[in-house]
């Protein structure tokens, strides 16, 4: 079986902690790179080598739009996996606005990385169970004008 190719992109001071660690101990991943910034030398040719891109908000924050916009213009099929700092829904709509592929919390990191990283492989989306509980009350309060507010009053769905 191929190893899923990760590149990190961490610029948090802590390096939330485990990350890189469970990264690594994965038999089923290999981390092509660590870089502590979208600006750093060589981190286009390991984005080359890479299936998944592990960021941080900071480096997004740091980098901005321009970058995230620059990796899906030069790898259109690389999956992105985005770990946030605090839980904000506005957060989570512009990042997956951005095309960012994954929104993962910080707080879900040592819990989830491990199942999130072959889910975006595989081509689907990735939300962290806190953040999907906080779009969907959006989506709950969402006023008339709102593209998702019919799907809310269908009969047969099932807000919990």
């Amino acid at each position: 079986m191929k190893k899923i190719r990760i590149t990190l992109v961490i610029a948090g001071k802590e390096d939330y902690p485990r990350c890189a660690d469970i990264v690594e101990a994965c038999s089923e991943f290999q981390i092509v790179a660590r870089h502590g910034s979208l600006a750093a030398p060589g981190i286009w040719q390991d984005l080359t080598c890479s299936d998944v891109i592990l960021l941080d908000e900071l480096a997004v924050s740091q980098d901005g739009r321009d970058a995230v916009r620059s990796i899906h213009e030069s790898f259109p099929f690389a999956k992105i996996l985005l770990i946030m700092e605090k839980n904000s829904r506005n957060k989570t709509m512009e990042a997956l606005s951005m095309g960012i592929t994954g929104v993962m919390d910080r707080a879900c990191v040592v819990s989830s990385v491990r199942k999130a990283i072959p889910v975006l492989y595989s081509g689907e989306t990735w939300v962290s169970r806190g953040l999907v509980k906080s779009l969907h009350s959006q989506l709950k309060y969402a006023g008339d004008d709102s593209l998702f507010s019919h799907t809310l009053q269908q009969p047969g769905f099932t807000k919990n």
